[in-house]
């Protein structure tokens, strides 16, 4: 078992490959190479949640992986997010505005972003990072049924 404290890109798809292949995960991914930018960021999908893994770092060895989930905000997004953060302490929820393309404030949609920083510093293996997605998808299905489940009332 090998234990790394740094990840290529190759690497952490061979990780992904291994979920992909578990026959009782319904699991896919896609690598989307944001050079002009400078980043690598993997879009992945697993019993219909879909997720970003950031590779942080310079590459082609990243320390750091930044998880990343989106959701609709139903109800009041602050109190939705203030509840996921008591509830679970994997990962942070934060409300946040995606701004409409014609700049009218109204059209503003407002989302939540959850997000979990894996840091490979320290040494992980890959049953580690398998252990971790899946732990993360698991709050995730829970995230989901917070924000975008049967309405509840706030005060």
């Amino acid at each position: 078992m090998k234990v790394i404290s740094a990840i290529t890109l190759d690497e952490l798809t061979d990780v992904l490959m291994n979920l992909v292949e578990d026959d009782q995960l319904d699991f896919e991914y896609e690598v989307n190479d944001h050079v002009e930018m400078g980043y690598l960021q993997i879009h992945c999908k697993m019993f219909d949640l879909e997720f970003c893994i950031g590779m942080l770092g310079d590459g082609p060895f990243y320390e750091d992986l930044l998880f990343t989930a989106y959701f609709g905000a139903y109800l009041n997004p602050e109190v939705l997010c203030t509840e996921f953060n008591n509830r679970h302490k994997f990962a942070s929820a934060v409300p946040s505005t995606v701004e409409s393309d014609d700049g009218n404030d109204e059209d503003d949609c407002q989302i939540i972003e959850v997000e979990k920083l894996v840091i490979l510093n320290g040494g992980v293996t890959d049953k580690h990072l398998e252990a971790t997605i899946s732990l993360w998808t698991g709050m995730l299905i829970h995230a989901e049924q917070l924000f975008e489940g049967e309405t509840a009332e706030t005060e």
